[in-house]
């Protein structure tokens, strides 16, 4: 007869109670296994998403051809500020209704934007040509293209700005 079954044919007890032990360790090692596999896959696409953001922005200027086919009243802006400047999107906000521009939000930046210099134009596929006007009026933005669908600009306002170009340097159609 074998040693590990008692006379009534059942399993020791304590083989028993080692194999359930190495049983459940193999089980946490595996579910520890796919928690860092799932965690890297996250960090891992984060980064994939910081490096499409990093390409996707563009400091090219706008050729003056795409910016006369729209005018300004045919532009919906937004006007965030990104400074720590009281009342500066209130300010840039106006004189872009002066040009023509529907503003439509004025407020601090929603993304909280830690920006260097003076500001940038975040638009998406259908809101190019606008941005590219608006880029015209506010100079040397950086250019950010995202997912949005509505033909809105966003003017994002950092601690660089200093002012609106003088419509006298705005090129003529």
């Amino acid at each position: 007869m074998r040693e590990d079954y008692d006379d009534y044919g059942e399993e020791d007890p304590v083989r028993a109670r080692r194999r359930r032990s190495v049983i459940t360790f193999a089980v946490v090692l595996l579910l520890l296994f796919f928690a860092v596999w799932y965690a890297l896959s996250y960090i891992r696409a984060d980064q994939a998403r910081g490096e499409q953001a990093a390409t996707s922005s563009s400091t090219t200027t706008s050729n003056e051809s795409s910016t006369c086919d729209i005018s300004p009243g045919q532009v919906d802006v937004n006007v965030y500020n990104a400074t720590n400047r009281a009342g500066l999107a209130a300010r840039v906000a106006g004189q872009l209704e002066e040009r023509g521009f529907s503003v439509k939000t004025i407020a601090n930046d929603p993304k909280k934007a830690k920006l260097d210099g003076p500001g940038q134009l975040r638009y998406g596929s259908n809101g190019r040509k606008g941005a590219d006007l608006v880029r015209v009026h506010v100079g040397e933005f950086e250019m950010i293209h995202d997912v949005r669908k509505r033909p809105s600009v966003d003017v994002v306002l950092g601690p660089t700005y200093e002012q609106l170009v003088p419509e006298g340097e705005l090129p003529t159609c």
